[in-house]
């Protein structure tokens, strides 16, 4: 029985490094030989023939008749090379981007989350809040609202907010028309603190004040300046009204004394001399979150419910 190998396996077979021998006279060796190969070709057949692909145009197309000379295993470090080369970027792989992947979530949940409006703190140099704060005359708001005798003396709302540092001249049509909230806000900020008043039919109630805050410049010497809240009480004995809202997280740390948060200065119930009081958002900030509106409504309507009917 004879061995019949094509090019295929034979280049398989020497790239493997395994030595075939076809004896010409003996039969009985041919066999033997069959039987000792025939498992290793099954192996053979069983392995990928790409990484083989650039060995086999260098071996001979013709029929090996005698013996595979001693130096044919040369062909067995070129097949070594690669399989040797193929696992070395395996741990390698993995390894390189793992310092990424760690820091990517780092970095995500610091700058995930910025702040949209950075408020200023309300204290002085000193550390006390309200230092070097100045209230202004309280005025009305709707000068043309219906005055009623027996609200003259007491009741309606005080509003008390912060100017703009720096105002911007603002054009005829921006300004307000002498039936809009007469506040120290200007352009669309009073514009927004006017309709949310109207909203709750405030513009027909005789009495309803504002007074601007006013804060000292940082360069200021504060050595001897008063604190705000003397002021402020002061000026809630003479008006007597019925609740205080308090608009802006400076504001409100200036007149409740405090340097808590706004969110919790509007969630916790205030009195100044007595008087209910209500913090809130600054017009000025719902301009540029209208996701607050909704809060600062719902506090108007928490003030609201402090005012004695008329």
């Amino acid at each position: 029985m004879a061995l019949n190998l094509d090019a295929r396996q034979r280049a398989m077979l020497e790239a493997m490094g395994i030595t075939v021998w076809l004896p010409e006279s003996a039969e009985t060796a041919t066999d033997t030989a069959v039987a000792v190969e025939a498992p290793r070709m099954a192996a053979v057949e069983a392995v990928p023939t790409a990484p083989v692909a650039p060995v086999a145009p260098a071996l001979p197309s013709t029929p090996v008749a005698a013996p595979i000379p001693a130096t044919i295993p040369a062909p067995a470090p070129q097949v070594s090379a690669p399989a040797a080369a193929t696992p070395a970027p395996v741990p390698s792989a993995p390894s390189a981007p793992v310092a990424p992947s760690r820091a990517a979530p780092i970095l995500s949940s610091h700058s995930g989350e910025p702040h949209h409006f950075v408020q200023q703190p309300a204290a002085g140099p000193a550390g006390e809040p309200g230092l070097g704060w100045t209230i202004s005359p309280a005025q009305l708001v709707y000068p043309h609202a219906p005055q009623h005798v027996q609200s003259a003396q007491q009741g309606g709302w005080l509003i008390l907010m912060e100017p703009p540092a720096n105002p911007a001249l603002l054009s005829p049509a921006q300004k307000p028309s002498a039936d809009s909230a007469q506040t120290a806000l200007q352009g669309d900020a009073a514009r927004l603190l006017d309709n949310m008043l109207r909203a709750l039919q405030l513009q027909e109630k005789p009495r309803v004040f504002s007074a601007a805050l006013h804060r000292a410049p940082p360069d200021t010497d504060l050595t001897h300046a008063q604190p705000l809240q003397p002021a402020l009480e002061a000026v809630l004995r003479e008006l007597r009204p019925d609740c205080v809202l308090v608009l802006g997280l400076a504001s409100a740390r200036a007149v409740l004394g405090r340097h808590d948060a706004l969110g919790r200065l509007r969630a916790e119930p205030h009195h100044i001399a007595g008087v209910p009081t209500v913090v809130t958002y600054d017009p000025n900030y719902l301009l540029r979150a209208p996701q607050a509106k909704a809060g600062a409504w719902a506090d108007l309507v928490q003030a609201q419910g402090f005012t004695k009917p008329v």
